[in-house]
């Protein structure tokens, strides 16, 4: 059993798998965007949906095999699991409202590719960063409507009337939309006024909106740095797996050499070590019996 859910992971961590759902998902995507056309189609168009919701279930059914609990510790996951469950929610009674749901299975794609996953978490990241700066735009927006509706709100009510008008319309000129039309109505009443609508959207077009894109692309940058970083630790440590090993190798061969060594270097110390020993030997029996050994000429040549 174990083999077999070894083998159920490597079908569902294989390349070859991740392509074909990414396939059935793009399919998925068209066959929700040729339903909107209706005609004689629709039928077996829903028949090819409710095919692809099954092999999404598969699909899923397969990956929490294979990784069990491992399964919910990735939030991409989570995602995954919820857009499936949405499918097998019966569009019918109160729950028809959650047929427009099923339009979030095209998000899909986003895990099926790696990098719209990077983007997607560098934008997470930066929503810190991001939302004091929105904060920031959000304030200088506010000041602006309330001295645009001093200024110009008795002459040009339509855009500068109130508050809400006056917050709509700067809105709308820091989108650079129709501002010409905004600022002519006031340059009839005041011709100095383009200066306020110049530093206006210089401030908040052109300074504070880049600083929002320039936090995005900072996220950005620290994960694809992220991402590198790791894959090149894993490249480190496969290298510095192989080099230890190969100094573990040299250590045992330095190892054999030097007992060799002291092996050959024993030896003739032990061959010539014979003759001191026999005759201190022969001392200790003369010594203990009381007489003289007499050793015959030449027996210690």
């Amino acid at each position: 059993m174990a083999l077999r859910r070894d083998q159920i992971t490597q079908v569902v961590e294989g390349r070859w798998f991740s392509n074909t759902m990414l396939v059935v998902i793009l399919v998925n995507a068209a066959i929700l965007g040729w339903a909107t056309y209706g005609g004689s189609a629709l039928p077996y168009l829903l028949v090819a949906e409710h095919v692809v919701v099954g092999l999404f279930v598969i699909e899923m059914g397969l990956k929490l095999y294979a990784w069990r609990g491992g399964f919910f510790r990735d939030g991409w996951n989570w995602f995954d699991f919820f857009v499936v469950a949405i499918s097998l929610v019966p569009a019918i009674g109160p729950f028809a409202v959650l047929r427009i749901l099923r339009v979030l299975r095209i998000l899909r794609v986003i895990t099926a590719v790696p990098q719209m996953r990077h983007i997607i978490t560098a934008l997470f990241r930066s929503v810190p960063g991001m939302g004091t700066v929105i904060g920031l735009l959000l304030v200088v927006i506010y000041t602006a409507a309330i001295i645009a509706n001093q200024l110009f709100g008795r002459d040009v009510p339509q855009f500068f009337g109130d508050l809400g008008t006056s917050l709509y319309t700067m809105f709308l000129l820091m989108t650079l939309e129709n501002w010409p039309d905004v600022s002519d109505a006031v340059l009839e009443n005041h011709p100095m006024g383009w200066t306020f609508f110049v530093l206006y959207i210089v401030l908040t077009t052109f300074i504070m909106l880049n600083l929002v894109i320039g936090v995005i692309v900072t996220s950005l940058e620290q994960e694809v740095s992220e991402v590198r970083w790791a894959e090149d630790q894993e490249v480190e440590e496969v290298q510095h797996e192989a080099v230890m090993a190969r100094l573990a190798e040299l250590g045992q061969q330095v190892e054999r050499l030097e007992r060799m060594v002291r092996e050959r270097d024993a030896a003739p110390v032990a061959r010539g070590s014979g003759v001191p020993e026999a005759v201190a030997a022969a001392e200790g029996v003369g010594e203990g019996s009381g007489d003289t050994v007499r050793l015959p000429p030449g027996s210690l040549d």
